[in-house]
């Protein structure tokens, strides 16, 4: 199964680090101070290195794991790693691992059969769902 990202929320995430060093561009076309571009320059290069490497568009699972698909990886997680899977009083489906890190793998309302579909991987696989 493979649960979509906003498809309004990815076309943000990705016009956003562009937009930024166009700005940087622009600063540089009028007098401006010089740390203007450069911070202009710094934002959009540090956030499109995290849209493109950590951005989920994506979540696929399978027998043995779940997937974040990105732009330019795909990151794996086994679900023997996978303590729960909760959504925060803000946006966002949430996973958290054993180690104690947490990774977002939506940002929007899912699908009866979506969360369906993850209870039931919790109940197989022995983690908690609270969606």
């Amino acid at each position: 199964m493979r649960i979509w990202e906003s498809k309004i929320r990815i076309a943000l995430a990705v016009a956003t680090p562009p937009l930024l060093l166009g700005m940087a561009l622009l600063t540089l076309a009028v007098d401006s101070p010089t740390a203007v571009p450069i911070v202009f320059g710094a934002l959009g290069t540090i956030l499109g290195a995290l849209v493109i490497f950590d951005f989920p568009l994506a979540i696929e699972t399978d027998a043995n794991d779940l997937t974040r698909v990105c732009l330019l990886r795909h990151h794996r997680i086994p679900f023997q790693d996978i303590n729960v899977i909760i959504k925060p009083r803000r946006r966002g489906l949430i996973l958290i691992k054993n180690d104690r890190k947490r990774y977002v793998l939506v940002d929007r309302i899912l699908e009866g059969s979506e969360r369906n579909h993850l209870t039931d991987l919790g109940e197989q696989h022995g983690f908690l769902v609270e969606i």
